[in-house]
């Protein structure tokens, strides 16, 4: 087995990585700094940087003033924690929340700053996946749980921690300058199946990480660098999802992993919407290791090595596809077009009053990023509209702003 020093140094070899001004490995890029433009056919072209512009926006257009993150903040804020709390899944679900608070938020800024500042969708974009990029790092770990792991999962019969434990492996209080989710889905990948070998040898039974455990050994190994915010931790665990999406397919993972349709079956399709974070990833990676292995003996593929930053820029992939998925029923959208009161005030194409601009022909549609910037950018005016309606201010809900959307870029929508 390769030893800390060997481990550390695969891992953080380019440049600067500990310290890269790339946020979070779904920060990564999630909807990011370049817009997501179509690829082959059903997949989402991701962006080719790690996003570094969203926390300066957060500050710069006045988020901060109202919200913190993961506790990072003003301590008299009015509104949520935006790391814990918020159950939006993707850009939809954001621009759905975004409208909901749209009349809170504009009261509480005139009170604070004035008038809402105002967003482009590439400025939408970067803080969008800032925004899911800090939801990705998750809680930081428990130290007190992961000792306890540390000795429940067998670890301490190979791996030395603090002058305890075995020899077979790297000394994991050697690595605590390294350590982080990314760092740890490399190690147990690249070096799993020596693993496997090794606990067989000494008749140890393959202990399965559940969500969490990952973080919670982090936080052990880190030890008093843990008093970093996971804000700052996410600087560790950077990458590029463009970068990503490559490797995806020169590794061959998409010979047996699908992303939207377009891939393998062997195993499931990774575009599919799940709470995958960096931890849960990492703990995939190895529980579903020795499976992997087999099936690639079985069709003949090598076991591929990821290097460097390599499995940085996997997992930022992996966290951006999926906030990716756009598709929303049409019919139900129709449904709520007229249900929300949108018919008020705006066209659907031949549907709707004239008040407003025709939605179905709205430059917005282009993406989830220019439908949440309109929605912003046009809340000043929109509330100052709907006070003179009947109709209570609408709320849109779970996956509701995704059917609209549907309905909306339905064929023959536009004029």
């Amino acid at each position: 087995m390769a030893n800390a020093k060997g481990l550390a140094l695969a891992y953080t070899s380019s440049k600067g990585l500990l310290q890269a001004a790339a946020v979070v490995i779904g920060t990564l890029g999630l909807l990011a700094c370049v817009l997501p433009k179509p690829g082959r056919a059903g997949e989402i072209e991701p962006p080719n940087q790690p996003l570094i512009e969203g926390r300066p926006l957060f500050e710069s257009k006045g988020c901060v003033r109202c919200h913190r993150l993961w506790g990072e903040g003003n301590a008299a804020v009015a509104g949520p924690d935006l790391g814990r709390e918020g159950p939006w899944r993707d850009a939809l679900q954001l621009a759905g929340s975004l409208w909901n608070h749209t009349p809170a938020t504009i009261e509480a800024l005139r009170q604070r700053q004035g008038e809402p500042v105002l967003c482009s969708p590439e400025e939408m974009g970067k803080l969008v996946a800032y925004l899911f990029s800090v939801r990705f790092v998750g809680e930081l770990g428990d130290a007190e749980r992961g000792k306890q792991l540390f000795r429940q999962r067998s670890c301490a019969r190979c791996h030395q921690f603090r002058g305890r434990g075995g020899n077979v492996g790297p000394r994991l209080d050697e690595l605590k300058d390294y350590a982080s989710a990314a760092f740890m889905a490399q190690a147990l990948w690249n070096h799993g199946p020596e693993m496997a070998v090794k606990m067989t040898e000494l008749k140890l039974v393959r202990p399965r990480l559940e969500d969490g455990d990952v973080n919670d050994i982090v936080a052990l190994i880190r030890g008093e660098l843990r008093a970093a915010t996971a804000l700052d931790l996410a600087y560790t665990q950077a990458g590029n999802p463009r970068a990503g999406q490559k490797l995806f397919r020169e590794k061959g993972c998409i010979k047996c992993h699908a992303v939207a349709g377009v891939g393998g079956a062997v195993g499931p399709d990774l575009g599919k919407r799940t709470a995958r974070r960096a931890g849960g990833l990492a703990a995939a990676f190895w529980n579903h290791g020795p499976a992997m292995w087999a099936k690639m003996k079985e069709l003949g593929l090598p076991v591929p090595k990821l290097a460097e930053p390599e499995m940085a820029d996997l997992l930022a992939y992996l966290y951006f596809i999926q906030y990716t998925d756009e598709s929303g029923d049409p019919s139900t959208g129709a449904v709520l077009f007229r249900e929300k009161s949108c018919a008020q005030c705006h066209s659907a194409g031949a549907e709707g009053s004239q008040t407003g601009p025709d939605l179905a022909a709205a430059k917005a549609l282009r993406s989830p990023l220019h439908w949440a910037a309109a929605m912003w950018n046009h809340a000043a005016a929109s509330t100052k509209t709907a006070a003179q309606l009947p109709s209570p201010w609408p709320r849109f809900d779970n996956d509701e702003m995704r059917h609209l959307a549907a309905f909306l870029r339905s064929p023959g929508r536009s004029k």
